[in-house]
């Protein structure tokens, strides 16, 4: 099969390597179409978001990696040949984070397209190539009314989700998501599909606001031009947003979170906490909170897809770029360079 291989930091490779061969419980599945994420952008360049976010430190990527974790394809499920999305984790079920019931944070998860817990594969799978494996019991059915490229959005959508069940979000609240990306995005569709009275996207370049008043959104903020704290005030009558939402890991805008964030809000970094942010004496008044959100739960997943599947959350809208294979390296440069391209969601069509 044809595979885009990371072989070193900065040298991603199209090359032919042999068909991967599924081990018990998995399935192969050919891939019709892959995300290109963030953190596909951080590996290239020899960061490992992943473990910086969920282990709290820098583990060292392998070799020959095979980047891409945002999948859907084709796939044999007994007699039946499925239209299927995949999830990209699956963790050991034995450690006590595991077994208290916060497995998006098991230190022994198996990742694709990140390569943990596939060291014995001469290549890391992922979904940027022909084909991958899968854990069968990690595969999900598409309907067919859901396209292979909208289906590469559902891990983004269940980080979405469990972002918002992280902030308390009520039916009534605001919501501020600082950053449409297409995380961004779709945090903002998830706190309107769960009943948020109004919500507010901020970001620096035009693609991200104009698709984001296309989804819903009541206000977008351009933080080069307005600032953003007065922006959410404005909006929400003066009262400011009860759930926040950063997801740029930059100390301005997260700062600017914080701003806007409502007594007894919840501020809520997907990216990490920027060092020298300013929390004042008036931050810790009002029971105000701020905390993280790690990856997802199972059940985030499924809940991503019954949102996507019935219409409450539109996706469409973000796909900008589609490349093949071999067009892997514009690709990532088009990710890279996401303001001058005009660029938000880049897919992957193996």
């Amino acid at each position: 099969m044809k595979a885009a291989i990371l072989q070193e930091p900065e040298r991603l490779v199209v090359q032919q390597i042999p068909d991967p061969v599924p081990a018990a419980g998995e399935i192969v599945m050919r891939v019709r179409a892959c995300g290109v994420c963030g953190s596909d952008i951080r590996y290239f360049h020899g960061d490992n978001p992943w473990s910086q976010h969920t282990l709290g430190y820098r583990k060292p990527n392998p070799p020959n990696m095979i980047l891409g974790h945002e999948v859907a394809g084709e796939a044999q499920l007994g007699d039946r040949t499925i239209r299927c999305s995949a999830l990209a984790f699956k963790v050991c079920e034995k450690c006590r984070l595991c077994r208290t019931g916060r497995h998006n944070l098991c230190p022994n998860t198996a990742h694709l397209g990140h390569g943990a817990g596939w060291e014995s594969y001469q290549y890391n799978p992922g979904g940027m190539a022909e084909l991958m494996p899968v854990w069968e019991d990690k595969v999900y059915e598409l309907p067919d009314h859901v396209s292979f490229e909208e289906a590469t959005f559902l891990d983004g959508l269940g980080v979405a989700v469990h972002a918002v069940h992280r902030s308390g979000l009520r039916p009534g609240d605001a919501a501020l998501v600082m950053g449409g990306g297409p995380i961004g995005l779709s945090i903002q569709q998830v706190c309107r599909a769960l009943g948020a009275r109004c919500t507010i996207v901020a970001d620096v370049y035009e693609k991200p606001l104009e698709v984001g008043e296309r989804l819903g959104a009541d206000r977008v903020v351009d933080a080069r031009a307005e600032n953003v704290a007065e922006a959410v005030r404005e909006a929400t009558n003066g009262w400011g947003a009860e759930a926040v939402f950063e997801t740029t890991g930059l100390r301005t805008a997260q700062q600017s979170a914080l701003d806007a964030l409502a007594k007894g809000g919840t501020a809520v970094f997907l990216a990490g906490a920027a060092g020298g942010l300013d929390l004042g004496e008036s931050f810790f008044s009002g029971e105000r909170s701020i905390t993280t959100s790690s990856n997802n739960y199972y059940r985030d997943y499924q809940t991503g897809l019954d949102l996507l599947a019935t219409g409450r959350i539109e996706v469409a809208p973000m796909i900008t770029h589609r490349f093949g294979l071999d067009d892997i390296a514009r690709a990532f440069e088009t990710v890279t360079h996401k303001a001058e391209e005009q660029a938000l969601k880049v897919v992957i069509l193996p």
